[in-house]
């Protein structure tokens, strides 16, 4: 079978036309995944960011936890030692509020979450708005313990420790 066969038969094996044609389309098939990847990257670019923000922010909150549990240890916590924890900045406010009831002490404090950036920002923040609870050793536990609420943000870019929302269902404890 000749050359002239192979391609009235259907088969381009071999012959100049089908290498370009399958070459062709090689270059066009990968051309089309690198842009369907990279517009899903750049798609998810904003959420990923956000992501890393909130579990700065989520660090942060925790960081706050636990210079509270070593700052109550002594068994006495001032406002000036919760200051110093909770400074006020921005864009978050730091501390917002202290309620005394008894022993146990109630910190509100917005915090601040920063991420990386998105395309040509330079990064991502975002603020939540936390309550600290701090009970003093001898209290039904062995050591003080410091449980963290976040409160929910009920519209953005409102403020959370503006108007207080909803207290979230998760509690972290310390121990």
């Amino acid at each position: 079978m000749g050359r002239h066969d192979a391609v009235r038969n259907g088969r381009t094996d071999g012959t100049t036309g089908g290498c370009l044609l399958n070459g062709c389309l090689v270059v066009l098939v990968s051309l089309l995944a690198c842009f369907v990847g990279l517009w899903v990257w750049a798609a998810t670019a904003d959420d990923r960011a956000e992501g890393a923000a909130r579990a700065d922010l989520r660090s942060g909150a925790e960081t706050g936890q636990e210079k509270l549990a070593g700052a109550v240890a002594d068994g006495v916590l001032g406002d000036r030692e919760i200051e110093g924890i909770f400074p006020r900045g921005k864009p978050a406010q730091g501390l917002v509020g202290i309620e005394r009831h008894g022993p146990d002490v109630i910190v509100t404090a917005e915090l601040l979450g920063v991420g990386p950036g998105v395309f040509l920002t330079g990064e991502t923040l975002v603020t939540g708005c936390f309550t600290f609870t701090v009970t003093p050793e001898g209290r039904g536990h062995r050591g003080a313990e410091v449980v963290i609420r976040e409160l929910a943000v009920e519209r953005e870019p409102q403020s959370a420790c503006t108007r207080k929302g909803a207290q979230s269902p998760s509690a972290f404890p310390s121990h």
